[in-house]
């Protein structure tokens, strides 16, 4: 995968255009729109770098950790650094996976006395190598001296399904790289593909008790460069690792959630939350890792809008639900999703997926009680994408026909 150097400067706050006011034609016909990718907002603010409660579109109401995202909506692209509180935005967009903690200490300096190489010195380590977010000796270099050497660190856990992963690039050499949990028992090769970009890289594996996890280099003389690296228990039974990274030294790190969330009980204008609760449209544009679970849109009551079993998609507003065909959503961050739907006063409820077939249902009601929605995620975190919204709409009172839903979707 190639590795598209980005700016790392982010915007900290979105230029606002006026809202439409329009009912109907497309894509024009929403009167509030957040394109994360840009760091623009049409009919409110949507700032960055803070939670301040100052009326924005979408607010994350706690303080996650500060973290690192991928620059580009597809994974690739340096690593930007962003702080503690805000939504986790990169110019791929908005990032979302479930909080979890990374057990696995100095995953940026594999010089230190927590990992232990074979026989001394079949490895060398040396914290020399440009990391994945541009800064120099930020990573560590790992050389192999002896075919086969190995650079371990053992790790106190419960019996867990465990995710063990590292960004990783080479440096030097063709020869194998490979991953294990299990202090060597088992080896799981990951250097298909590897080339001078960074990539993510991982293993899994399941009843991994108090884990020693490590990387065994197969020929002398070669050279890879390692960053950012993570060990967490699985979560929702989605076996992957966070892209949002965190840096470990002494201590585990629990890489909190970003959460964005339309609330009532912010400040007004509450813009969101109130189409929300009346007959509304919804245009939903981002890449997701994970299938079944995925909740694209959550709200507190009602408004629900949610990738199922075998990857379709069902949207519902009180009573009245729609459901996609099977495999309507596409699953990888190499697959961009276009989501969109509406439900009118008479309870007619619409949904259309990536240009597929429009689905109609019937007893569809607004919530008007309802007092907050998630976005791409929920707050215990089991509805999270594990990806990245790039882009959302939405408008009260607004219908489409049936084409043009297949247009924006297209």
């Amino acid at each position: 995968m190639t590795l598209l150097r980005s700016p790392a400067r982010l915007p900290q706050a979105t230029v606002i255009y006026p809202p439409h006011q329009g009912k109907r034609g497309g894509l024009n016909s929403f009167q509030y729109v957040i394109d994360f990718t840009a760091g623009t907002a049409i009919g409110g603010t949507q700032p960055y770098g803070s939670n301040t409660n100052d009326g924005r579109l979408f607010r994350d109401g706690t303080n996650s950790v500060a973290c690192f995202l991928p620059s580009v909506s597809d994974g690739t692209g340096t690593m930007v650094s962003v702080g503690n509180a805000g939504l986790r935005r990169s110019t791929g967009g908005v990032w979302s996976s479930p909080s979890l903690t990374n057990r696995l200490l100095w995953n940026r300096d594999l010089t230190n006395a927590a990992w232990v190489i074979s026989n001394t010195t079949d490895l060398t380590a040396a914290k020399a190598a440009t990391g994945a977010d541009g800064t120099n000796n930020a990573a560590s270099r790992i050389t192999c001296n002896v075919a086969n050497g190995t650079i371990k660190q053992s790790i106190t856990l419960a019996s867990s399904q465990v995710v063990f992963s590292f960004m990783i690039k080479r440096s030097n050499g063709t020869g194998t790289v490979e991953f294990t949990v299990d202090n060597g028992t088992t080896w799981a090769s990951i250097e298909s593909g590897l080339n001078g970009n960074y990539q993510l890289k991982f293993i899994t594996q399941a009843a991994v008790t108090n884990p020693v996890v490590g990387i065994r280099m197969g020929t002398p003389g070669d050279q890879i460069s390692v960053d950012f690296g993570e060990l967490i228990s699985a979560a929702n039974s989605v076996n992957l690792p966070k892209r949002d990274r965190v840096a470990t030294t002494t201590a585990t790190v629990l890489n909190t959630q970003s959460r964005p969330t339309a609330d009532i009980a912010d400040a007004a204008p509450n813009t969101l939350i109130t189409a929300a609760r009346q007959p509304h449209a919804f245009y939903w544009q981002g890449r997701s890792e994970r299938g079944n679970g995925a909740g694209l849109i959550t709200g507190a009551t009602s408004m629900f809008c949610t990738v199922i079993a075998n990857n379709a998609v069902t949207y519902a507003e009180g009573s009245g639900s729609v459901q996609s065909a099977d495999s309507a959503f596409r699953v990888g961050l190499d697959q961009v999703n276009k989501v969109a739907g509406y439900f009118t006063a008479g309870g007619v409820i619409k949904l259309c997926v990536n240009g597929g077939a429009v689905v109609s249902g019937t007893g569809a009601t607004a919530d008007a009680t309802m007092d907050h929605f998630d976005l791409s995620t929920n707050g215990a975190g089991s509805r999270s994408i594990y990806g990245v919204t790039e882009v959302f709409k939405m408008g009260s009172g607004v219908t489409f026909t049936d084409a043009e839903l297949i247009a924006m979707t297209t």
